[in-house]
Parts: C-alpha cells; sequence; structure tokens
C-alpha cells in the first residue's frame, strides 16, 4: 500500500516577556511548562498480555469514559520550555486532562534519530489509547511503527500521513499561520506610523529547514508581504534547525544590515535568536507564539492554536468518533490568525480594515494561498491588494 506524505505547518529574557491568555477556542493557554523530563512506559508486557489487551480493546468508535483514556505524546527535538509549539501542545495536554479526567505521559527526545525508538517504547507497552508524534520530524518514524502496530491509535499533528487504517492527522494549513502577519508586514515597512520601520522597503523570514512545512510557512508569509505590497523585497535564509538560535540570531542580524526592519520566524526555540537581533538592531519581529513576545520590537504574532489539536483528539475517543484520516484547517476555522496581544505596537484602523477584509476573502474562499515557495511569484501576479 503506497503511503505518502503532506507535510503541513510546523517558539529570551533579554526584554521578551511570557504572556499568556485564556479561553480554549480564542487565546493561548499559559505556558507553564513542567519541569523538563522524560517518562518511558511501564515495563513491557508479555506476548500474552498484549494479546489478551488486544481482544478486550474496544472496537473504534465505541465510546470511552474520560477517565480511563490515557495517552502518549512524543515532543520535538527543542523540548519543553522553548516558549513556543511544544509548551502549546503541552498545555493543550493539560486542557484535555482537566475537561475529561484523562491521563498522558511523555518524552522529549534530543535528536531525530530517537524518535523511532520512542515510539516503539510507548507502542509495546500496549497501555495508549493513542499515541501523538507532533513535528514533520516524526513523519518517517511514525510510518514505520504504525505499520509494525496495526492494532495502536497514533495521531499526527502538523503533517498528513495518508494510507493506514491506524493514523489520525490534525494539521493546520501551514501558510494561513503566517499570511496576515505577512499582510501586516508588508504594510507597516512602508508606513512611518509604525516607528520601528525604514524607507527600504525590505522585511525577511528566517526558515526552519528545507522541508515542506517550513516552506510553506513561509510561503504563507512572503505572499502575505507581496499580497499587501507588491514591490516589496522579502529576504529569506534556512537556519537548519528548530533549537540553534545562536544561527537564527545571526541570520536575522544580516537581514537586518541588509535594511529588512522585519524580520519573522517559525523555528522552535531558534527562534529566540531572531528576538534577540530584533533588540539589538530596534527593528521588528514577528514570532509564532504568545508566550514569546517583546512588547516594544514585536510587530504581531502568527499564532497556530494548536492546544485545540490535542483536545479534539482526545475528544474523539471519549466520544467515540475517532476515526484515521485528516483534517486540515486554518485561518477559515480560526485556528491561524496574527495577535497582537500584549504588544505596544497601535495598528491604525485602515490597516486592521485591511486585514479583516483579508482574513474574510480566505474565509469565503476567494483568496487561495500558495503552498510553497516556487508557487509565490505566479501567485503574486494575480493576487494583490486592491487600494
Amino acid at each position: 500500500m503506497k503511503k505518502r506524505i503532506l507535510s503541513c505547518a510546523l517558539v529570551l529574557s533579554m526584554g521578551i516577556s511570557l504572556l499568556s491568555g485564556c479561553g480554549m477556542t480564542t487565546s493561548a493557554p499559559q505556558t507553564n511548562a513542567p519541569e523538563t523530563k522524560t517518562e518511558a512506559p511501564k515495563e513491557s508486557k508479555t506476548e500474552a498480555e498484549k494479546d489478551t489487551q488486544a481482544q478486550s480493546q474496544e472496537a473504534e468508535g465505541e465510546k470511552k469514559a474520560g477517565s480511563d483514556i490515557k495517552f502518549a505524546v512524543i515532543f520535538g527535538t527543542g523540548g519543553l520550555g522553548d516558549n513556543g509549539y511544544n509548551d502549546e501542545v503541552y498545555q493543550g495536554c493539560e486542557m484535555a486532562v482537566e475537561q475529561y479526567g484523562c491521563s498522558f505521559d511523555y518524552c522529549e527526545p534530543k535528536d531525530v534519530s530517537e524518535f523511532e525508538t520512542q515510539l516503539r517504547m510507548y507502542a509495546d507497552a500496549a497501555e495508549y489509547d493513542v499515541i501523538i508524534a507532533i513535528s514533520t520530524e516524526q513523519a518517517d518514524a511514525l510510518q514505520m511503527v504504525a505499520e509494525d502496530y496495526p492494532d495502536q491509535k497514533f495521531c499526527m499533528l502538523d503533517t498528513v500521513i495518508e494510507g493506514f487504517d491506524n493514523i489520525n492527522c490534525l494539521a493546520a494549513a501551514y501558510p494561513d499561520q503566517h499570511f496576515l502577519s505577512g499582510v501586516l508586514a508588508g504594510l507597516a515597512t512602508k508606513d512611518d506610523r509604525f516607528p520601528l520601520s525604514n524607507p527600504e522597503n525590505i522585511v525577511g523570514f528566517c526558515i526552519a529547514m528545507d522541508t515542506p512545512t517550513s516552506r510553506g510557512q513561509a510561503a504563507g508569509f512572503i505572499a502575505g508581504a507581496k499580497y499587501a505590497n507588491p514591490d516589496v523585497e522579502v529576504l529569506t535564509n534556512f537556519i537548519g534547525g528548530y533549537s540553534d538560535p545562536a544561527t537564527a540570531k545571526e541570520l536575522a542580524l544580516v537581514m537586518y544590515e541588509r535594511g529588512a526592519d522585519i524580520v519573522s520566524a517559525n523555528a522552535g526555540s531558534s527562534t529566540q535568536g531572531v528576538f534577540y537581533a530584533a533588540e539589538e538592531t530596534d527593528r521588528y519581529v514577528i514570532g509564532t507564539s504568545l508566550a514569546m513576545v517583546d512588547p516594544k520590537h514585536s510587530l504581531s504574532t502568527s499564532c497556530k492554536k494548536v492546544w485545540l489539536f490535542i483536545v479534539e483528539e482526545i475528544g474523539m475517543l471519549a466520544d467515540g468518533t475517532w476515526a484515521p484520516g485528516s483534517k486540515m484547517v486554518g485561518i477559515p476555522e480560526g485556528i491561524c490568525d496574527y495577535d497582537v496581544e500584549g504588544l505596544d505596537v497601535q495598528i491604525p484602523d485602515d490597516v486592521t480594515q485591511i486585514l479583516n477584509d483579508t482574513r474574510q476573502l480566505i474565509a469565503d474562499g476567494k483568496l487561495v494561498l500558495p503552498t510553497d515557495l516556487d508557487q509565490i511569484d505566479d501567485w503574486a501576479k494575480e493576487n494583490h491588494l486592491e487600494q
């Protein structure tokens, strides 16, 4: 059976504030990440015990009491405490526990080579209702493990894996997270009402890795900037990982030195380096988590409410609607947006109106976003803001 991966969407002291919102559907959860730890599953069961559990396991589609649900999570290599994606997933786990009374274990691999081992450990334990892999880097390992454990339910976040009867995928459309922030950047860079902008008409985006997910995220930002400002120059580079703030800082500094007044990134804890560079140069930065902002220098936050994916996954187990497949959501569903919570920046009313109108065009299906960097030039020729 052919399997195909469609990757989609998968952040300081020194002046950076940790903020938190409230509410399951409108704001980011509080990011009180636990003390870093790795929890391996309990001692492996005998083959007889596994067979017994498999035979007694509730049929797909049958309701299960929330307090009986137990799940496992394999975090990304950036680990907890990244003030971004991993912490937001963890908060989703806590929200699921609060809502359904379930329990969970987790691990924090330090290297991509550990993903398969951790997935197999949890699957071999045969005690988890679902095992959740959260990053596109885990997709290959998950496919191998899922094939060997056909009776184990798995969930893949932010990446779509097709062709498996035991994997449910929940993903954000990767360009959606950054498009509206890109529109804002394209407008702000040429508007002297934004005090940290300059006349150069240049912005930048630091790309985490050369993967479909990262390229798609960058495509959303670049398309947004060019939609609002066709003449803007957008600088890009590749950081090479999600846990290298030093490299990210150096790359962002190069962009600022070349004239960029706004630099965005979506690169896990590497994004912290871009914030350091913005502070050092006194220019704007756009991050991806409400828990990682610099009130003075943040122009906006490119939000993706990934915590809702965890709550939804456990909810499907609880109400008996879990099924393999995939679901991709974004701006129309309210999962992706820009946010200025906790920031000093004052967005003029006319700019806010443009952002609102653009959001509505996407929600109505009248504006379809490009999904990779090689699509942007043709897309920008056909799509631009009418002013």
